[in-house]
């Protein structure tokens, strides 16, 4: 299920600031048995260790990423996905105690998969990807920490 406006887009966010993006789906009609998964990571082999990485140990079968779904995690971000028909929209929402822990200047990859739960087995489908850019804080009076 391709987005509406584009399938790649960029994520520009301050360190340690809450960020949303929302993604408009082309067609909602049939997300009842769909879930989605958001995988950042720092490089495409996932070989590359960094800040705010919550799953993985750098092997090729659990490269170092971080994965956001529709289970919020208080200390990483949720994603907010269609549950009917009239929803077309996804909403990405990863929060300032964790852009703060990413390292500084991070420039890393972020990509949207479906996962369509009513076939077996289950099929995964890219929707979105892009490049992920955090901005450090000059002054840190800005951070989540004291």
């Amino acid at each position: 299920m391709p987005e509406t406006t584009k399938t790649y887009a960029n994520m520009e966010i301050l360190q340690g600031a809450d960020y949303t993006i929302t993604i408009t789906l082309d067609d909602a009609s049939d997300t009842e048995d769909k879930n989605y998964l958001l995988t950042i990571c720092k490089d495409f082999t996932g070989d590359t260790d960094f800040g705010g990485r919550k799953n993985g140990d750098g092997t090729s079968s659990s490269p170092f990423r971080t994965e956001i779904t529709e289970t919020n995690q208080a200390t990483v971000g949720i994603l907010t996905a269609p549950n009917n028909s009239n929803n077309k929209e996804i909403a990405i929402n990863l929060y300032a105690v964790w852009t703060e822990s990413l390292d500084d200047n991070f420039d890393g990859y972020w990509e949207l998969a479906e996962k369509d739960t009513g076939v077996s087995p289950a099929k995964y489908t890219r929707i979105a990807q892009g490049e992920i850019y955090v901005s450090e804080s000059a002054s840190r009076y800005a951070s989540t920490s004291a």
